[in-house]
């Protein structure tokens, strides 16, 4: 290492022009310089290769992953589109119409009261009828008849069917 004088200097400090001599190939701006015995150096320099690699690992399955999720939102968006047609030729969104009958009145203010606040723009719940006691032949007849375009379910809490 010389200075730029041309006078052999044993350090270089911050801001200090110096030329040095022996490299194998040139080295990039901010490189680091390694001092020490040759199996030292070998060791650093794998170490580098190795965190290099690492790194370049890293870098790559985040780029997967990027790609991945933007074809996961690609595919979502195209499902969201296809819905909202169905539900626009359908004239609006889908309903799951409900007669629910319980064994005590509590019992079916809180099903209808959680059920009341499912839904948004694709699918709401609509309760056609409640009612306490056993399921009646009436209460069939009701869904059934609430069926129309749309499925409607007979739920029963703690409640039997009666025929009669």
């Amino acid at each position: 290492m010389s200075d730029s004088s041309g006078a052999p200097v044993k350090a270089a400090y911050p801001g200090m022009a110096v030329t040095v001599s022996g490299w194998r190939s040139l080295p990039s701006a901010g490189d680091e310089v390694v001092q020490g015995n040759e199996g030292d150096v070998k060791k650093a320099l794998a170490n580098r290769v190795r965190k290099k690699e690492v790194e370049t690992v890293l870098i790559d399955a985040e780029a997967i992953n990027i790609a991945r999720a933007a074809e996961r939102e690609r595919v979502r968006k195209e499902e969201d589109k296809s819905h909202d047609v169905r539900n626009v030729l359908d004239g609006g969104p889908k309903e799951l119409r409900l007669v629910i009958k319980g064994d005590v009145s509590g019992s079916v203010e809180a099903v209808v009261g959680a059920l009341e606040g499912i839904g948004n723009e694709k699918a709401r719940v609509k309760v056609v009828s409640t009612g306490v006691g056993d399921v009646m032949e009436s209460d069939v007849m009701m869904a059934k008849a609430a069926e129309d375009r749309y499925n409607c379910r007979l739920f029963g809490r703690n409640s039997a069917f009666s025929g009669d």
